[in-house]
C-alpha cells in the first residue's frame, strides 16, 4: 500500500523536530485523504509518550492512521466498532511483542521525564538508535492493519 520509509529521511526529519507520531501518521495520511501538513499538526502533541513517557508516539500515530483508514465518520454498528477495536488491539499486541512495551519508558529502558534519565537517553543516543528505526518498523507493521 505505501512505499518503504527511508531511514536516512526519517533521521533527518527527526533531527528537525518531526516526532515519531507525526512521521507515522503523515506517512499514510494522504492515501486516506488527509493532507500531509494536517497530519503533522494533528500528531504534533503525541511524541515522547505525550510528553509523559507513556504510550509511544509510534503507537498513537499508528492508531490515528488506523482510525483514518478504517474508522467510522459517524454513527456505526456495534459490529463495526468491534471490528475496528479488534484491529486496534491486534496492532498494539504486535507492536508490544516486537518492542517489548507500548510505552516510551519501557521501550527506551529509561523514563525520559526524569532529567537524569533523559540525559542518559541522550548520552546513549537512544532517540537515534531506537526511535528512528522504530518509526520505519512501525510503518511496515502498520501496513498489515490498514
Amino acid at each position: 500500500m505505501s512505499e518503504q520509509m527511508d531511514i536516512a529521511e526519517v533521521q533527518e526529519n527527526f533531527g528537525m523536530g518531526v516526532i515519531c507520531a507525526q512521521q507515522v501518521l503523515s506517512h499514510f495520511s494522504e492515501k486516506f485523504g488527509l493532507p500531509y501538513e494536517d497530519a503533522l499538526r494533528i500528531a504534533s502533541c503525541f511524541g515522547s509518550g505525550m510528553g509523559q513517557a507513556n504510550t509511544c508516539g509510534c503507537v498513537t500515530g499508528a492508531l490515528m492512521a488506523i482510525g483514518l483508514a478504517r474508522g467510522p465518520a459517524g454513527a456505526c454498528s456495534r459490529e463495526q466498532k468491534q471490528a475496528l477495536y479488534a484491529r486496534r488491539d491486534a496492532f498494539m499486541a504486535a507492536f508490544a511483542q516486537a518492542h517489548g512495551s507500548l510505552e516510551c519508558r519501557g521501550i527506551l529502558g529509561h523514563d525520559l521525564t526524569d532529567p537524569q534519565a533523559r540525559a542518559l537517553i541522550l548520552e546513549k543516543n537512544l532517540f537515534t538508535t531506537v526511535c528512528v528505526p522504530m518509526i520505519c518498523e512501525t510503518c511496515a507493521l502498520l501496513e498489515e492493519y490498514l
